[in-house]
């Protein structure tokens, strides 16, 4: 009768042990899915900030050469440049 109560006492540590075990697994996994989140928010934030960069770059070019302070050929060269970046 003792060695059936030390037997379900082992057992009831081992469940609380594996359950502590997959609480810890969901949390770093959880954690990692928000770095995860965090990083492509940040990647598509800094693409957006070059691309508004450059679109503004772009729109200022045009109106120099809309404005003929500068040549075409000069207006192809810098958009060229600005684009292959």
């Amino acid at each position: 009768m003792l060695i059936n109560l030390v037997y379900l006492v082992i057992f009831f540590i081992l469940i609380y042990v594996i359950y502590i075990a997959v609480k810890a697994i969901n949390t770093g996994m959880q954690a990692k899915n928000l770095n995860k989140l965090e990083d492509n928010i940040k990647n598509t934030d800094s693409i957006d900030e070059e691309n508004n960069s450059i679109s503004d770059e772009l729109i200022k070019l045009n109106d120099l050469f809309e404005s003929e302070v500068i040549t075409k050929e000069e207006f192809e060269k810098a958009k060229k440049k600005l684009l292959d970046k």
